[in-house]
């Protein structure tokens, strides 16, 4: 199951295969995470899809989690996940 990514515009434009983003895990509360990119895969759309969003679909990601911006930049991080899929959506 990949993991859903919010991105800004200009960090969703600059997502491309091995490359990275910034974005938010939104769930019961808001997660900052910096994502390295893996390959980029075809995105199939879900029926749960947001019709204004725009979505992209990566593969062998790795995914870092902090409590905020602040301290993504300080790499102090409350969790890795490796080898993941990502879906980046703005």
């Amino acid at each position: 199951m990949a993991i859903k990514i919010k991105a800004d515009l200009e960090e969703f434009a600059l997502a491309i295969a091995n490359g990275a983003v910034y974005g938010k895990v939104i769930r019961a509360i808001v997660i900052a995470v910096y994502v390295d990119l893996g390959n980029s895969e075809i995105y199939r759309p879900s029926p749960k899809d947001d019709p204004n969003a725009e979505y992209k679909k990566f593969s062998g990601c790795t995914i870092y989690y902090a409590e905020s911006d602040e301290k993504l930049d300080k790499r102090e991080y409350l969790n890795i996940t490796r080898n993941c899929t990502v879906v980046i959506y703005c």
